[in-house]
């Protein structure tokens, strides 16, 4: 499936709509991460941003992250480890507030089912 996926984004074809949003109307919080990582191929940041503007500086940190662990002493990252409990933490937090920001514009009749 992950194959079939990545064929798809690398060749531009439609991609799979998500599960979550086609049952509750609402999206999930990954949604737009898919056409997130097709615009990311195509070298396309401002269609990358515009699909999913809370995972984009998530999945850089991310990169930056572990590019820093890579290199990094053991005795370092021992140092850092709090702070990095604390930036993960944030990050989890800022990635939830982004979806809620996304499912409250959408508005209270999206989540109930009513227009």
């Amino acid at each position: 499936m992950a194959g079939g996926l990545s064929q798809a984004l690398l060749q531009g074809k439609a991609v799979p709509v998500c599960g979550f949003q086609a049952l509750t109307g609402c999206p999930c919080p990954l949604c737009g991460g898919t056409h997130l990582v097709r615009a990311l191929t195509q070298w396309d940041w401002a269609a990358a941003w515009q699909a999913q503007p809370g995972l984009l500086p998530l999945l850089l940190g991310a990169w930056l992250w572990l590019g820093w662990r890579t290199v990094a002493s053991p005795a370092a990252r021992q140092r850092w480890a709090p702070l990095e409990r604390r930036l993960r933490w944030s990050a989890v937090v800022f990635w939830l507030g982004e979806w809620a920001w996304r499912v409250g514009a959408l508005g209270v009749g999206a989540l109930s089912g009513t227009s």
